[in-house]
C-alpha cells in the first residue's frame, strides 16, 4: 500500500516538473513497501541511486526554466538544491562503504523534501511559470 498519493497539491503547473515530482513519490512508496517486506535493507541502494537520477534531470530541468524565466528566487532555490545533493552525496557514501543506513532514513529525507521544498518552495516559481505560459 503507497504511504504517498500524487494529488493536485503538489502540482506545480509544469507537466514535466510535476512527471518528476512523481518520480520522488514512487521512490518513496518503493522505498516504504521494501520495508514493509522486510527488504528495506536490499532496497537502499537501489533508492539512493535513484535519487540521483533524480535530482541531476529534475534540479537542471527547473533551474534551466528558473533561469529562462528571471526568476528572483533561483539563488536560494540552487541552495537548497545543493543541501539535498549533499544529503542525498553523504547516503550514497555510506551504503557504498557497507554502513547500516536505516530505511526510515530515507523514507524520512524523501518524504521532508516533498513537504518542506516541492511544498513550499516550488511553488513560489508557480505564477511566473503560469504567467509566462510555462505547462
Amino acid at each position: 500500500m503507497a504511504i504517498m498519493i500524487w494529488n493536485q497539491s503538489y502540482s506545480v503547473g509544469v507537466t514535466e516538473l510535476d512527471e518528476q515530482h512523481k518520480s520522488l513519490i514512487r521512490m518513496i512508496n518503493e522505498m516504504h513497501y521494501a520495508m514493509n517486506e522486510d527488504k528495506g535493507q536490499e532496497a537502499i541502494s537501489t533508492i539512493v541511486e535513484q535519487m540521483f537520477g533524480y535530482m541531476e534531470g529534475h534540479f537542471t530541468t527547473e533551474e534551466g526554466y528558473m533561469q529562462q524565466l528571471g526568476y528572483l528566487g533561483l539563488q536560494a532555490h540552487q541552495r537548497e538544491h545543493e543541501e539535498f545533493r549533499a544529503k542525498a552525496l553523504d547516503l550514497r557514501n555510506r551504503v557504498n562503504r557497507g554502513e547500516f543506513v536505516l530505511s526510515f532514513e530515507v523514507v524520512q529525507f524523501l518524504s521532508d523534501w516533498l513537504q518542506n521544498h516541492i511544498m513550499v518552495t516550488d511553488m513560489k516559481y508557480t505564477s511566473l511559470f503560469a504567467e509566462k505560459g510555462l505547462r
